[in-house]
């Protein structure tokens, strides 16, 4: 799984794209720390802040970069933000400490807030909304804000009405909202020197000629991939123009099919995996190499059938309609849902799983997702990154699974967890 992983992110790291176009506008960032809480201290926050401010500085941001601030101080901070911001700037807010959302609101808690009852946590603390009134009111050209805030709430239990994590933002006109882990979960602080999230996003803010949103995407793999599944970084985006954090290297042009082609073919070409040449040809189902791996499935397919079976040799294709996970956020805020047949098979321990609608309208498009995987010794299926891309755009959600037994017919029991955070269950007989 994890060599499927990294083959289709090499083919997305090798598109390098054109410079973005100059402006003389400046970046601005305000990155803001909070661990030091009498009540539920956090470990990374400070660090975290620390390590992100750096990295901004060195890509060219004017940071102010905030620790362990109490509501005076957010507050000034935040007012001193937007002063510092003009007309076609790029804007961006990193916040790592606790977060809640209450009645639906996202709301940042300095250090010493004292929330005694859920009717003073807007006394107390700094709602998400006030940072993106001052982004709005500058007119920034790019306005970002990067909240590693999703954990868990340490006053909950003294409101009446609350949800874990943060909840949903509708992203203005010209601006990317980004979460630790899904709306309504929370995210985990984090073992070592930083947490889980802010150390992926600061290794994907050093890959020069990726787009904001492709930095993210890669954020959510890697996140994803380290947790097993169980933290899935979502954002919320309106950006109408392109953002680099590194633009891509001095003589570096943008990439054509062809050379991301190249690229992945030289991922897979040595492979004796054929899941791995189905994935190139899912990809370039008409490209340069699809013959050759064509020629490659069958040769490996013969040599299959000469070779002893494997103890999971294989469990037939099957389909079933079922009501994908997958939700799109529509301008009214509703959640979309679409039907969609789906596929597994399973030979020589090689998963590969598949969901088409088949239907194309005005509000959810052609969703098409493929996962690519692998059986272990008992016969469960390991998280697979299942890669979907719609009208609304790709997205990278996880399935696990475990296989059954009987009378010689294998039943594949499958979960897909959905970065909204819906789970579906699917049983393929």
């Amino acid at each position: 799984m994890n060599r499927i992983a990294g083959i289709v992110l090499a083919a997305a790291l090798g598109a390098l794209l054109a410079p973005a176009p100059a402006f003389a506008s400046k970046k601005v960032a305000l990155v803001v720390g909070n661990a030091n809480y009498a009540e539920a201290p956090l470990r990374n926050p400070a660090n975290d802040a620390r390590e992100m401010a750096k990295s901004l500085r060195a890509r060219g941001f004017d940071v102010v970069l905030k620790e362990n601030v109490t509501k005076a101080q957010f507050s000034d901070a935040v007012a001193d933000f937007g002063e510092k911001l003009a007309e076609g700037d790029t804007a961006l807010f990193f916040y790592a400490g606790h977060g809640l959302q209450v009645q639906g609101r996202n709301y940042l808690v300095p250090v010493d807030a004292r929330i005694t009852s859920e009717q003073r946590v807007r006394l107390e603390t700094l709602d998400v909304e006030a940072v993106l009134d001052q982004m709005a009111a500058a007119k920034a050209r790019v306005s970002m804000v990067i909240l590693d805030a999703c954990r868990n709430n340490p006053f909950e239990r003294r409101f009446r009405s609350t949800g874990g994590g943060l909840a949903q933002i509708n992203a203005p006109e010209g601006t990317l909202i980004a979460y630790a882990t899904a709306p309504g979960r929370v995210a985990a602080d984090g073992d070592g020197d930083n947490g889980l999230y802010t150390r992926a996003l600061l290794r994907a803010l050093g890959e020069p000629g990726l787009k904001v949103e492709e930095v993210f995407k890669q954020v959510r793999i890697d996140v994803a991939r380290a947790s097993n599944g169980a933290q899935v970084p979502w954002e919320a985006s309106s950006l109408t123009g392109d953002f680099f954090f590194m633009p891509p290297q001095v003589g570096a042009v943008a990439a054509s099919q062809m050379d991301r082609e190249t690229l992945f073919w030289d991922s897979v070409k040595t492979s004796s995996n054929a899941a791995e040449m189905r994935a190139y040809l899912d990809a370039y189902p008409t490209g340069a190499f699809a013959s050759i791996a064509r020629e490659r499935i069958a040769a490996l397919a013969a040599a299959n059938d000469s070779a002893p079976r494997a103890q999971v040799a294989v469990v037939p294709r099957v389909a079933r309609s079922i009501s994908t996970m997958l939700m799109a956020n529509v301008e009214a805020g509703a959640v979309v849902l679409t039907s969609g047949t789906s596929h597994i098979a399973i030979e020589n321990n090689a998963v590969r799983l598949t969901l088409t609608n088949h239907q194309s309208n005005s509000l959810t498009g052609v969703f098409r997702c493929v996962g690519l995987g692998k059986v272990d010794a008992d016969l469960r299926i390991p998280p697979i990154a299942f890669d979907c891309e719609s009208y609304f755009g790709r997205e990278t959600h996880s399935v696990t699974g475990y296989l059954q037994e009987a009378n010689g017919r294998f039943t594949a029991h499958m979960t897909f967890n959905s970065i909204r955070g819906r789970t579906t269950e699917v049983v393929y007989k």
